[in-house]
This record gives structure tokens, sequence and C-alpha cells, in this order.
């Protein structure tokens, strides 16, 4: 069943002052509702800035000092050695037609301290209902809810480099994007170097590994990520970013040391040594012709086959790209936001599981899947910086193919040329139309509610299988 989500939170903060000496670094976190509120409005700042300032990189550091937070402007402002607690109480309600409506408590509790002038640091943990009836969940639960640390990391910025450290959540490019995607938050370290024009950035974090008893493997299989990435800042409308991922592993197998390097090419590196890791290449792009119009794009190779010497050559291209425009004021008081993006199938998989580039059941990147396309259209109305509406048009095809398939190789089952349609099977097609209103009401309560309708063709991929599933989410 589709569901539809309208999500009520009440925030609570309490600033706890133990001395004041000044002001801290910092940066907005990424992933939960409340925050990407936020990073929705700076979509649209980006689209009428003209800088050097890498929107393509986040979490956005307090450097860009005109940012207005709303009710998170103290983030902004933490005194040395002053330590914030905040509180997250949170209301999913779900309905659709055919469905019975359901209601999902949540409670976000945590802090935020500024030891010195170079040191942030955030952490919040979480007893979610939802998560404690999600099958993929595996964790502890206490009296029907799952506990977790959503967010724990130290972040460090010393002139041209900022280095966070702990469980975090980031973006590489836009934030839709296909490569590394604000709604994981992993373990490990990552860092940004400024040079003038140019901006290196890398990440490494340790994944979920698949375990003998609930994955069906001989023992426990280590599984990592790594990527490295160039931004380069052509003029102040014209970035570039260059970019390469891996997921490793294998049972007993710790992080090999050519991954720790962010200027070797690890698809080189690991072919040498004789690995079968899952590299991933691409670049992305933004581009804005004038103040209030920005252009972007992303594409992510998994595998592109160049020679076809072999049977194995056939294997079909695995890539997933996506373009996108934002126009500020596209007309008076309104922008348009219109998205493209395109995954094929096979791509984010591979021939052993542990190299799929999942984590905890989730794509690492923003991609719904694979083997699919999705056509976007939004009319956004801001009002202020605390309320917006939009009325937002979608249609989606999703074949057959998905990351978690086994992996099956039938292009060597066959003599000479292979190719598939796409997307593949029978395609279940979606065509959504929903209202949305979202914001803050006096600092402390966040809505986010839809009105709409999807229609559905091959439902499941039932051939004819034809539903209008209507949903008004209070």
């Amino acid at each position: 069943m589709n569901w539809k989500v309208v999500r009520m939170t009440l925030t609570l903060h309490l600033l706890l002052i133990i001395g004041s000496n000044g002001f801290a670094a910092g940066v907005l976190p990424v992933g939960k509702i409340e925050y990407e509120f936020i990073y929705d409005r700076l979509e649209r700042v980006d689209a009428l800035s003209t800088d050097y300032f890498t929107y393509q990189l986040g979490p956005y550091s307090f450097e860009k000092t005109e940012f207005a937070l709303g009710p998170f402007e103290n983030l902004k402002h933490l005194q040395r050695k002053s330590v914030q607690l905040f509180s997250f109480i949170n209301e999913d309600f779900r309905a659709a037609k055919e469905a019975m409506g359901r209601g999902f408590e949540s409670f976000r509790g945590g802090l935020a301290a500024a030891p010195s002038d170079k040191l942030f640091v955030y952490a919040n943990f979480v007893l979610d209902e939802q998560k404690a009836q999600d099958a993929t969940y595996y964790g502890k639960k206490w009296r029907g809810l799952a506990g977790d640390v959503e967010q724990a990391f130290v972040y460090y910025q010393s002139g041209p480099l900022a280095l966070t450290v702990g469980r975090f959540a980031s973006f590489w490019g836009p934030r839709s994007s296909l490569l590394l995607s604000p709604r994981v938050a992993m373990d490990g370290f990552g860092y940004t170097f400024r040079w003038g024009r140019l901006a290196l950035s890398y990440r490494l974090a340790r994944l979920d590994g698949l375990d003998p008893d609930r994955d069906g493997v001989a023992q426990f299989e280590n599984r990592y990520f790594a990527g490295h990435r160039l931004d380069i800042l052509l003029s102040k409308r014209l970035q570039v970013g260059l970019f390469e991922t891996v997921i490793f592993g294998g049972p007993g197998r710790y992080i090999d040391l050519f991954y720790l390097n962010p200027i070797i090419f690890y698809h080189g590196a690991q072919l040498n040594e004789g690995m079968n890791d899952n590299t991933f290449l691409g670049f992305d792009f933004s581009v804005k012709p004038k103040a209030g119009i920005k252009l972007y794009g992303q594409l992510l190779v998994d595998d592109f086959q160049i020679d076809r010497k072999t049977q194995g050559d056939q294997e079909p291209d695995e890539i997933a790209f996506l373009a996108g425009a934002y126009l500020a004021n596209f007309l008076p008081t309104l922008d348009l936001k219109a998205e493209y993006s395109r995954v094929t199938n096979w791509t984010f998989n591979q021939m052993h599981e542990r190299n799929r580039y999942l984590f905890k059941n989730q794509l690492i990147g923003g991609a719904l899947g694979n083997d699919y396309d999705l056509t976007e259209v939004s009319l956004i109305k801001w009002f202020e910086n605390d309320l917006a509406t939009s009325l937002n048009f979608a249609y989606a095809r999703q074949g057959e193919g998905g990351v978690t398939d086994e992996w099956t190789d039938p292009w060597l089952l066959t003599t000479g040329d292979y190719s598939e349609p796409f997307p593949t099977g029978v395609v279940q097609k979606t065509t959504s139309t929903v209202f949305n209103v979202k914001g803050f009401f006096k600092d402390h309560f966040y809505f986010d509610v839809d009105v709409g309708v999807d229609w559905v063709s091959n439902f499941n991929h039932a051939p004819g299988d034809k539903r209008s599933i209507p949903f008004l989410n209070l």
C-alpha cells in the first residue's frame, strides 16, 4: 500500500550556559525532517546567490552567517563552553484509501556544545515506535520502541580544514544525490580541505556486516564504505565535482591502506590487488546562468562496458543519473523545481552481497532503488522563513529489478548480443498529484501535511491492476 505521511513535531530547547568567551564553528545537521525544512529553504538561497560557497557539500558550516536557521538559530550562536539540550516529540499519522490509519510516536533528545572556537559537538538519541515494527530492524526494543543514537559527532574547523568524526549524515552533490544522501548516518570520519577554488573531500565509514545467523553466510563479513571527491569552483556560477566511492569487505578483512588515500584511483588499486570490490565513478555540476536559476545534474557509473570481446562484456551498463532545475521567482512569489532521475537495472548490486550499495537495507545514495525513472515538478510558495506550500506532480516507472535481487548473470546464458528493456518486466506506473504544507509554528511546533492522489497501473507489477489512491492526512 502506498502510505502518505503527516508529521507533527514539538521541539523543545534548553540552553545551559557554563561560560561565555566568544563563538564557535559548527554545522547544521542533515537528515531529519526539521533540519531538512531549513535545507529546503537554503536550496532557494543557493539558486538566488552567486558566490563561492560549496552548496554541494553538506552539512553546511555556519561560515555562511546570513543563513537564517529559524528555531535552530541558537546552534549558530553557541557560546564557548555552553551546552544546549533539545528534544523532539514526533507523531507520524499515516492513512490511505483501503488502509486503516496508523500513528507512530517517537522521541528524540540530545545536546549541542562548543568546547572551543574550533570545536562543535552534536549528539542525539531516538526512541521510535515505527522503527521497532520494521521487519529489517534487528536491534533492541523497549516497550514497543526501538532505541538508537542517530547522530553523534565532533566537528573541527581550522582554516581550510573541516574534519568530522563520529556518526553523522552528509551529502555530496545535489541534496537528492544518488551517490551520498543526507538520510543515511554512518560511523566513521570525513574531511574537506579547501585550497582556493578547489575542495578535496574524503569519507570513510564502517557499514553493517553480514551475519551468519541472519544473512546465511559462513562467517561474519565486514563491510566498509570509502569515497573521495574533488570540487572545482570554476566561477561563481559554475561548480563541478568529480567523485569515486567503493564498497568493500569480506570475512576477516579490514580497511586497506590504499582506501585511506584521498588522491589514489580506487578502481585501479583494487584491480591491481586482485580484489572484486564495488567501485563507482562519476561527476556532478551546478550552473547558474543568472541569479535565480540553477541547473544541476549528476552521473554515477557502476559498470560500463568498453570492450565487446567476450560474452561477459555483454553485461548491461549500470548507471544512474539525475538532472534538475530550480527557478526562484519563476512566477511572482512562486518557485519552480523540476527533476528527473533514472537508475538502470543491476546498478548498486554486485555478485557479492556484501558489496551492495546498502547500509542497514537502505541505499547510501538518494535513489529509490534500481530499475526505475522518476519525473518530479513542484511549484513552491515560501511565506517568510517558517512556512512553505507546494503543489507537486510526479510520474514514476518502476521495473521488477531490485538492489537485493540475486545476481544471476543472464547475459552469460545467451550467445551474442544481450540487452534488457528499461524498465524491466511488468512496469508499475504511478502518477501523483500532491498538495503539501509544512513549516514551524512559533519555533516549537513543526508540521508536514500532504493531500493528494496516486493513480497506479500494474500495481505491484500485476498486469492490468489499476488503482487510484486518494489520501488526506491531518
